[in-house]
């Protein structure tokens, strides 16, 4: 039993290295910043590396709207615009094929447009670590209460 405890011990240390160890790679958050020009708005979208999300689909949702107001796809700039036609809290919504996107919100008063800020960020690269190493050290403490409680019923 002490022998099984050792190993996942060992093995909680070895991904935790290995973890840290890994040399940082490009997030695939998908990020974005919202531009006014003679009452169109343009939402640039890009990975923190810089890479743009070339052609990939969007979805313009109006105010209130079931369906979209406009669809498409990002340009070769990373860039989605459009012209909204009345006020009141529009969306970008940007969806890559790998699954990862982002949701412009951007509020549109009778004065002119101001950015909602970003809905969808992502994880940093620690959050991540930080949670990856947390459900790993969940698992074997799972493992190891049931081994356990499973020792402890053979003894009884």
């Amino acid at each position: 039993m002490v022998g099984c405890h050792g190993i996942i011990v060992g093995a909680a240390v070895v991904l935790l290295v290995a973890a840290l160890a890994a040399p940082p790679a490009a997030a695939h958050a998908l990020l974005h910043r919202v531009l006014e020009a003679d009452s169109m708005v343009r939402a640039e979208f890009y990975f923190p590396d810089g890479d743009k999300p070339y052609f990939e689909s969007y979805r313009v949702m109006g105010p209130d709207d079931h369906r979209p107001f406009q669809t498409g796809r990002v340009n070769a700039l990373g860039e989605v615009s459009f012209r909204p036609d009345r006020p009141g809290l529009w969306r970008v919504l940007v969806a890559t094929e790998d699954g990862h996107g982002a949701e412009a919100r951007v509020r549109v008063d009778a004065d002119g447009l101001g950015e909602e800020g970003q809905v969808s960020r992502g994880l940093s690269r620690w959050e991540r670590l930080t949670a990856g190493v947390g459900y790993v050290l969940g698992v074997f403490g799972i493992i190891t209460l049931w081994r356990m409680r499973r020792a402890s019923r053979a003894r009884a």
